[in-house]
């Protein structure tokens, strides 16, 4: 029996990872350059976003004791046998991190919600991952197109006096504003029934900076300090 795993199943574990933040340093940049160079593992990526953002918010995070990785690292024999390892348990992390968020999320459908007389029509999801230049902006953005509900997860646009600016570009190349965004942190906001429209599978997500008077505006007045496609899952 090997341990091995597949490409396939090395691809798909290499997504979770970064969903789970997981990577550092070159694996981390190199995943990212994946992200952006190749549709499926993007999709993979974005899948993982999609299942594990409920749980966002509800565990308290939590930080090891000072020392552990010191601790384990210790005890690793060698060079070589601790790549093997950390490689091997962080396979098991992400296995186990993966399992448990999927059967927290089951846990709570089947206690939470009662049992439909039929099964409901599984809403449109859709998400995004908006990036900038390298260590620049990042934005991640997850849609639910049947209610119009958008939360967006925002990184790396330092605060000053211009707001970012959400624009949704469809395929006729014209930016439609969606409105001002936080520069960090969360936000959540509802499309419009007549922007949602344009939010299609393919079409682009895009952040610039703009004066907070006169939002939403009707152009930008710049270029996209971050940008991403929509992927529907």
């Amino acid at each position: 029996m090997t341990d091995e795993l597949s490409p396939e199943e090395e691809r798909e574990a290499l997504a979770a990872e970064l969903a789970l933040g997981l990577l550092e340093g070159q694996e981390r940049a190199d995943a990212l350059r994946l992200l952006l160079s190749d549709p499926r593992f993007a999709a993979a990526a974005a899948a993982w976003d999609g299942r594990l953002e409920p749980l966002y918010d509800r565990f308290a995070p939590a930080r090891p004791t000072d020392g552990l990785f010191d601790r384990i690292e210790a005890r690793l024999p060698s060079p070589a046998a601790a790549s093997a390892t950390v490689r091997q348990l962080r396979r098991w992390r992400v296995a186990a991190s993966a399992s448990a968020a999927l059967a927290a999320a089951l846990a709570l459908v089947l206690v939470l919600q009662p049992r439909p007389a039929t099964p409901p029509a599984a809403p449109e999801l859709a998400v995004a991952r908006l990036e900038g230049p390298a260590a620049g902006p990042l934005v991640r953005a997850s849609l639910d197109r049947k209610s119009g509900h958008m939360r967006l997860a925002i990184e790396g646009i330092a605060p000053g006096e211009l707001a970012p600016e959400l624009w949704v570009i469809p395929a006729d190349g014209t930016p439609v504003s969606l409105g001002l965004i936080r520069p960090s942190g969360s936000t959540e906001l509802t499309v419009s029934p007549g922007r949602r429209a344009l939010l299609q599978d393919g079409a682009t997500l895009a952040v610039t900076l703009e004066t907070a008077a006169g939002a939403p505006h009707a152009a930008p007045s710049g270029a996209p300090i971050a940008a991403g496609k929509i992927i529907f899952i």
